[in-house]
């Protein structure tokens, strides 16, 4: 099972960029516009603290409210006053089991800097590393700065978490599979009330738009998540 942290209820000042480099960077993704979001747990697990960087290279505090290392999940929550609630996130979280073959693409924070990078592939096996249920194998490039991106399939479900590269072979990475992160609020719900105040996105107003359009209402949900 995951780990459960209490929210600091510190209000944090407005929040710059960090002098020192950060240790570990990543992805993330919202779950909620109130700002809860999803990364990896290997990005954020061992971090003293967390910011996240937006796509205009805004800098927001984050706390870490809950972590699955066996998932590869953490659930993230903004605390910095200056960020904007988004009313309706673009895309829904998938809960049913994605199939062999099936199209899929991410946006992430593989560079430095924060310019967001698009790739596509394929979802390649139904389990991940040594026949882990938890996950999926995708086809797709990408780099150690792209995990705890979101994977989405072609009508905008987000379907996965990318959570690794197997050293062993060129191209292959897995993925986290969505229904973790249903898991994980189940987890915070038995240990604190705050479950109550998740509330994930169901609409998935981009099956009708092309991918381009799909992309330019995604980005602003997706963070640069740097771990200190």
């Amino acid at each position: 099972t995951g780990k459960v942290n209490e929210i600091d209820k510190r209000t944090s000042a407005a929040a710059r960029q960090p002098v020192a480099s950060a240790k570990i960077g990543g992805t993330g993704f919202l779950i909620d516009g109130k700002g809860y979001l999803v990364t990896s747990a290997h990005v954020v697990v061992n971090a003293d603290s967390v910011y996240i960087q937006n796509i205009k290279g805004d800098y927001f505090k984050a706390a870490t409210i809950y972590i699955n290392q066996q998932s590869d999940i953490a659930i993230l929550k903004i605390e910095d006053e200056r960020f904007q609630y988004i009313k309706s996130l673009p895309y829904s979280i998938n809960k049913q089991t994605a199939d062999l073959g099936e199209e899929i693409f991410t946006l992430g924070y593989p560079r430095a800097n924060a310019e967001i990078v698009y790739n596509r592939g394929y979802l390649s096996a139904g389990t991940g590393y040594n026949g882990d249920t938890l996950a999926y194998q995708i086809a797709i490039s990408a780099n150690p700065g792209n995990s705890g991106g979101p994977i989405f399939n072609e009508t905008g479900d987000v379907i996965g978490i990318l959570s690794g590269k197997q050293i062993t072979a060129d191209g292959v990475f897995f993925s986290s599979r969505s229904k973790n992160i249903y898991t994980a609020l189940q987890e915070i719900r038995k240990d604190t009330a705050l479950e109550q105040r998740i509330k994930l996105p169901v609409t998935v107003p981009l099956r009708t738009v092309n991918r381009t359009q799909q992309i330019k209402r995604i980005e602003d949900c997706v963070f640069m998540v740097k771990s200190y």
